[in-house]
């Protein structure tokens, strides 16, 4: 298993789908745990349009499924001094 390449193309995919809703802010990195039995990738993205995070979600899943076992959360997010967004974390486990 090639961590770099999967990290790369899961901050690919994620990116494309933000640019796909029109958001403003990008991923820069992804995360990765390494344990015993599986790698996990951890990533988490910010969707300020609040109509668009089932859909966001719903893509996000799709296109990361195929590397492993997927979990998807979103929260929100109201910061003091700037605008409300939805946190949507995902993390990608991968057996070894």
């Amino acid at each position: 298993m090639d961590k770099e390449a999967i990290k790369k193309e899961l901050v690919d995919k994620s990116n494309e789908i933000l640019a796909k809703y029109d958001e403003q802010e990008m991923v820069d990195a992804i995360s990765v745990m390494n344990m015993a039995a599986k790698t996990v990738f951890l990533g988490s993205l910010r969707v300020y349009n609040f109509d668009n995070v089932g859909k966001i979600k719903k893509d996000l899943e799709k296109e990361i499924k195929s590397y492993g076992k997927v979990t998807i959360r979103d929260e929100k997010v109201v910061p003091c001094c700037a605008p409300s967004y939805m946190h949507v974390s995902f993390n990608v486990s991968i057996n070894k």
